[in-house]
C-alpha cells in the first residue's frame, strides 16, 4: 500500500483535504502537491515534478484537474474505517441482521446472536452503491439541518428578547408595589401626625388650665399677704369668698386629675398585610410559552400558538416572539 503524504486538514476541521509534496515533506517543508505519480505512489509540487520528470520520464502523473485518479486521503480512510462506538477500532465486519458496520468488539458485545455477520471484504460483491445519490441526500439533509440551526439561533434571540422584556416587567411591577407601599406609608404617617397633633393640643390645654389655676391661686395668696392685718373688712370678706371659690375649683380639678394619665403613641402593624406578604414567595410566575414554527414551507404560513386559539401571520422571529408574549400576558386575547 502506498505511503501517502500528510494532509493539511487539521483534526476536527471541515476544510478541504489536501496533500503535501512528498519530497518537500522529507525536508520538513510543507508544500501543497500539484501532481500525483501512480508509479512512485508519491505527490509532487510544481518544482519537484520537474526533477521527477527528468528522472522518470515514463512515469504516469496526474495533475489537479485529474484528482479523481489520486488516491483516497489517509484521513478519509481513517475516518470511514473508524468504528463509531469504539474509536480505537476499525470497522471490519458487517451485520446483515442489524444492517450495521461493526468492529470485533461490537461483534462480540452486540452481535453474538446475529445470524449473518461477515467480513466487509466479503460483503462488497455486487453493484456498487450509488454514492452520488447518497451525497445529494446528505446535502439535502445538511440544508435542512442548517435551517434548523438558524431556527435554534433565532429562537435563542427570541428567548433573550422575552427574558429582557419580562425582566423589565418584573422591575416595573416592583416599582408599582413600591409606589403603593410609599402611598400607604404616607397615609399612615399622616394618621400618626394627626394623632400627635391632637394629643399635643390636649396636653397643652391641660397644661394651660393647670398653669392658669396656679397663677390665680398665687395671686390670691399674695393678695391675702397684702391685706392681712390691714383692717380692711370688705377686702377681707371678698378675698375670703374668692379663696373659698378658687379652693373649691382647685380641689375639684385635683380630684378629676388625681390619676395622671400618660399618653404615648404605639404602632399596631396591619397583620393582614404582613400575613399575606409572608405567604408570597415571588411577585408572579413565569410560563414557558411554545409555538409551532415550520422549518420548511411558506414563510407566510399561519401559525397556531399552543394553548391559545389565536393565530397570527409569521413575522420576523424576534417580532413574532414579542407579539406572542404580549398576547400571552394579555391572557390570550388580542393585542
Amino acid at each position: 500500500m502506498a505511503t501517502f503524504s500528510q494532509s493539511t486538514m487539521a483534526k476536527g476541521s471541515d476544510s478541504v483535504i489536501d496533500f503535501c509534496c512528498s519530497p518537500c515533506l522529507e525536508h520538513k517543508t510543507d508544500q501543497w502537491a500539484e501532481f500525483y505519480c501512480e508509479n512512485c505512489l508519491k505527490f509532487y509540487c510544481a518544482n519537484c515534478i520537474n526533477l521527477h520528470g527528468q528522472l522518470f520520464g515514463k512515469h504516469v502523473t496526474y495533475g489537479r484537474r485529474e484528482t479523481k485518479k489520486w488516491p483516497v486521503p489517509k484521513e478519509v480512510e481513517d475516518f470511514l474505517q473508524k468504528c463509531d462506538l469504539h474509536e480505537e477500532k476499525r470497522s471490519e465486519l458487517f451485520c446483515y441482521d442489524h444492517s450495521q458496520l461493526c468492529c470485533t468488539d461490537c461483534s462480540f458485545l452486540n452481535h453474538r446472536q446475529c445470524v449473518k455477520v461477515t467480513l466487509i471484504s466479503e460483503s462488497v460483491n455486487g453493484p456498487p452503491p450509488d454514492l452520488q445519490r447518497l451525497s445529494r441526500k446528505i446535502q439535502t439533509i445538511l440544508v435542512e439541518l442548517q435551517r434548523l440551526t438558524i431556527n435554534w439561533d433565532t429562537n435563542m434571540q427570541s428567548l433573550q428578547v422575552s427574558y429582557n422584556e419580562e425582566l423589565h416587567e418584573l422591575r416595573q411591577t416592583r416599582k408599582k408595589i413600591n409606589t403603593l407601599f410609599d402611598e400607604i406609608e404616607k397615609n399612615t404617617l399622616k394618621e400618626l401626625d394627626d394623632k400627635m397633633t391632637r394629643l399635643k393640643a390636649s396636653l397643652n390645654n391641660d397644661m394651660e388650665n393647670c398653669n392658669k389655676l396656679k397663677n390665680e391661686l398665687n395671686r390670691l395668696s399674695n393678695a391675702i399677704e397684702n391685706i392681712i392685718d390691714k383692717g380692711k373688712a370688705e377686702l377681707i370678706f371678698i378675698a375670703s369668698k374668692k379663696c373659698l371659690q378658687k379652693i373649691k375649683e382647685s380641689e375639684t380639678y385635683l380630684n378629676e386629675n388625681s390619676v395622671q394619665v400618660e399618653r404615648i403613641l404605639a404602632f399596631q402593624a396591619n397583620s393582614d398585610v404582613q400575613q399575606y406578604l409572608s405567604k408570597l414567595s415571588n411577585l408572579g410566575r413565569f410560563v414557558v410559552c411554545t409555538q409551532s414554527v415550520p422549518v420548511q414551507g411558506d414563510p407566510c404560513e399561519l401559525l397556531t400558538v399552543h394553548g391559545m386559539s389565536k393565530c397570527f401571520t409569521t413575522l420576523n422571529p424576534v417580532t413574532r416572539a414579542y407579539l406572542y408574549f404580549k398576547i400571552s400576558r394579555n391572557g390570550g386575547g388580542t393585542l
